[in-house]
């Protein structure tokens, strides 16, 4: 039956400004087409396509996951060092709007947004 999750997908005004912010302030690796991208992070596939929708997205989502609107919430990114990964984060230009939750030795994790408003977090899984 299923044997692994193949690609998130994620509809976007300007696919040109989503590339470059994933490849350059996350480490993915892929391309900017004409109206997409596949882009790829060890063995996950984020499919970035450009929407011709002019509805507004509605909601946008925060980091306060419980009080965010149904639908698809975010993207988690595991790490080894949660502290070593959001200073480097900060160098390549990201905003984090909150502190890292969670005790050292629990599950921790830090929020952040793409430039689209897609929420984005780093884990650390004890």
């Amino acid at each position: 039956m299923l044997r692994r999750l193949d690609n998130v997908g994620i509809a976007v005004r300007d696919v040109k400004r989503i590339v470059d912010f994933y490849v350059t302030k996350l480490g993915f690796q892929g391309e900017a087409g004409a109206s997409d991208a596949s882009l790829g992070l060890a063995d996950v596939s984020l499919y970035v396509f450009r929407t011709e929708s002019t509805e507004a997205a509605g909601a946008r989502r925060t980091i306060d996951l419980y009080r965010n609107p149904a639908g698809v919430d975010h993207l988690a990114f595991q790490v080894d060092d949660i502290e070593a990964a959001s200073r480097e984060l900060q160098a390549r230009g990201i905003v984090f709007p909150g502190p890292i939750v969670g005790a050292p030795g629990e599950f921790r994790y830090r929020g952040f947004a793409d430039p689209e408003g897609n929420m984005l977090y780093v884990i650390r899984r004890p």
